[in-house]
């Protein structure tokens, strides 16, 4: 901590009223959140302006001791660090932005100022299409040095996060609820893993549940602590696009990754690249946007996507084979819509489809799903 003890903090957090901006007006005031709490209410008047109302209930604030205490318990059990905003190893992406946290618990080790950071967001429901370019963006932005962000949900967030991990980098994944509520909790191992290569952080005190409203606040410090943000699937109107909007607000890159325009996870990036986002098909896309002093420290992997077969492979091909593939794109569908689209016999259709999985073109998915490779 600064000049002040992480209990003080603790109840200064818990003031109802007090949020980030003022905690940061009551520091620059007092000089630690102590002597704020010590202070009357015509003198945090005096030196901070704040209403009369919010600063009675400042100097009348007796701090609930047996729950602090419990949560300081917790968090040296979880090995947590209660970090503030006036540490210097505080993230200096975030320290720029409008209401960056006076508080983070971080289990982990957060990113360092020089760290290269860029987010990556999406829907809680993705398409197999969406997994796959998620996982080819995080591998190859972690290959080239970049510490990937994002927020810990269901979907685009888990994968960004478990692929970043497969590939032995470091992710920071940034919680909606308190540092030791497993949300979602099938996420619990993934965020064990974390801790130990990457880091977890919240603004939110222990035991926070993880509420809508939360989720909003969450997402301004997923695309604070980046210097890019990178949407891959999200409906119209979704947090992810929140996050983005966030990202412009602070001056950060914003990326959008293009889908099946007949598929609704499609119609938030789109919505971005007609408004001047970047559109991504490749790491590469977003290195190259980023700013120069970055891009000069990574060395981008070429990625040469190879979605669709060549004149050369297509040629080879018997004319049921060229049919069926005809009617596979990137999202898997069901070996039954297939026979009744192409009236082929389903055995038939099963030979053909083994054979264009041989040769490298089609993948099946489980389901009896299949798709171009």
């Amino acid at each position: 901590m600064h000049d002040s003890t992480t209990y003080d903090w603790l109840a200064l957090e818990r003031v109802p009223g007090v949020g980030p901006l003022t905690m940061a007006r009551l520091f620059d005031a007092f000089g630690s959140p102590g002597r704020a709490l010590e202070a009357s209410a015509t003198e945090i008047r005096r030196r901070t302006g704040i209403r009369e109302g919010l600063a009675h209930a400042i100097a009348d604030f007796t701090p609930p001791a047996d729950e602090i205490a419990r949560d300081l318990e917790l968090l040296s059990k979880l090995g947590v660090r209660v970090m503030t905003r006036w540490d210097a190893d505080y993230p200096s992406l975030l320290r720029e932005i409008y209401d960056p946290p006076a508080l983070l618990f971080v289990r982990g080790k957060i990113a360092l100022e020089n760290e290269i950071a860029v987010a990556i967001v999406g829907t809680r429901d993705p398409s197999r299409y969406g997994i796959e370019m998620t996982e080819r963006l995080t591998r190859d932005l972690v290959r080239a040095g970049v510490t990937p962000v994002s927020g810990l949900a269901r979907g685009i967030d888990t994968t960004c996060h478990s692929t970043a991990l497969k590939e032995n980098g470091r992710t920071i994944g940034v919680l909606g609820c308190g540092i030791d509520v497993a949300y979602p909790r099938e996420n619990r191992g993934l965020i064990e893993k974390m801790a130990d290569s990457g880091a977890v952080i919240t603004e939110f005190r222990p035991g926070t549940r993880p509420l809508a409203t939360n989720f909003f606040r969450r997402n301004r410090i997923v695309s604070g602590l980046a210097k890019g943000v990178v949407v891959v699937e999200a409906a119209h109107k979704s947090g992810s696009l929140i996050t983005a909007g966030h990202a412009l607000e602070q001056n950060r890159e914003v990326f959008a990754v293009p889908g099946n325009v007949m598929n609704i996870r499609s119609r938030g990036p789109h919505k971005l690249i007609r408004e001047g986002a970047s559109l991504v098909e490749s790491a590469e896309d977003i290195l190259r946007e980023l700013p120069p002093a970055v891009e000069s420290e990574v060395k981008p992997t070429p990625v040469q996507p190879t979605l669709f077969p060549t004149d050369e492979q297509v040629q080879e091909l018997e004319d049921d084979a060229c049919e069926v593939l005809g009617r596979l794109d990137l999202d898997p569908v069901p070996i039954d819509d297939l026979c009744q689209a192409l009236t082929m016999d389903v055995g038939r259709l099963s030979g053909i489809l083994l054979e264009l999985e041989l040769k490298g073109l089609v993948r099946q998915r489980p389901g009896k799903m299949f798709c171009r490779a």
